[in-house]
């Protein structure tokens, strides 16, 4: 049977720096990944391309994005709009890790869409291993607010919405918790925990991929440290999700369920106004794109030699204009 190798988490929580670990161990992570990204993520995603775009179309096919805190419909994955995308995604699965004896997805949207790979992965019959990467939801409210302009409060909603939902559906699943700063202090006792944890045999022995692996896990890259959050109700409970999430040596399920309760009535207050946020944002982003494409084409007439010979007319043009 294969093992697949399935990293949750928030957006700008150490997904990536966790699966670029694991990947430098041998877990196979495909080969059409994103490229990496100069001030956002630097040393690579580790997020398969064509599962991404699947992911953000099943999203936007119900109404939803990555930045939506709405929750998806009641039973989503079994309805005829989720089967298409199903298909889509067993067909890079097969083609990408049918020979693989040890894979890796992450992705942070598959925190939203777990219960269609839950499914997905029976139908594989691959046996699943799930790593959640833990960073304090201030840290990441500071990084969401430089790369997305989120707000704190938004940020810890999402960060709230994306690590309950993990929580909750991997219960009774073989599963880590995983520290991002304890990852990038000390790195081979992770790895260790998650070998032995999971019973698994790295394909790339650990002393033959320690040097690869300091040269990746760069401490520098981690941009936020003391940072407090406000006194907003949202970050308070994500303040008081993320200490329990932590301490997994003792039953804190009714706090995650009381929170995951909280976070529901919270959803039903501020859903409506998250939704037009995110469209907003997305509206943004497509207005900048097309205005970059602009410029770079009235950069690319100016060096044209017909507009370098028609100068002097529009400059004549311009002139008798004033005078008019």
């Amino acid at each position: 049977m294969q093992n697949a190798l399935i990293v949750l988490g928030m957006h700008r929580s150490g997904t990536s720096a966790l699966a670029g670990v694991l990947s430098l161990l041998g877990a196979d992570p495909g080969t059409s990944l994103l490229p990496a990204q100069e001030g956002v993520n630097p040393k690579g995603f580790w997020e398969h391309a064509e599962l991404v775009a699947i992911h953000d179309k099943l999203l936007d096919a119900f109404g939803s994005s990555w930045d939506d805190i709405s929750p998806l419909p009641d039973h989503w994955w079994r309805g005829p709009t989720a089967d298409s995308f199903r298909a889509m995604l067993l067909e890079v699965l097969h083609h990408e890790f049918d020979t693989a004896s040890l894979w890796l997805a992450k992705d942070p949207r598959l925190c939203r869409l777990l219960p269609l790979w839950l499914d997905l992965l029976d139908e594989l019959g691959c046996h699943p291993h799930f790593l959640i990467s833990l960073r304090n939801p201030a840290d990441v409210a500071h990084s969401l607010g430089r790369r997305d302009n989120l707000a704190e409060p938004e940020s810890c909603m999402l960060w709230l919405t994306y690590m309950l939902e993990a929580e909750r559906l991997t219960r009774d699943k073989p599963r880590i918790f995983v520290s991002y700063d304890r990852l990038l202090a000390d790195w081979r006792q992770i790895i260790e925990q998650v070998g032995t944890g999971f019973s698994l045999r790295w394909p790339v022995p650990v002393g033959a991929a320690a040097p690869a692996i300091d040269a990746f896990l760069d401490p520098a890259l981690r941009h936020a440290d003391d940072i407090a959050l406000s006194s907003h109700p949202a970050c308070r409970m994500a303040e008081e999700a993320f200490q329990a999430l932590m301490n997994q040596n003792t039953d804190t399920r009714p706090i995650l369920d009381r929170l995951q309760h909280q976070m529901l009535e919270l959803e039903e207050l501020v859903a409506p106004w998250s939704k037009c946020l995110s469209l907003l944002r997305r509206q943004t982003v497509q207005c900048e794109a097309q205005n970059i494409l602009l410029q770079a084409e009235v950069a690319r007439v100016k060096a044209t030699l017909s507009w370098k010979i028609t100068g002097p007319l529009r400059a004549t043009w311009n002139l008798l204009r004033r005078k008019s």
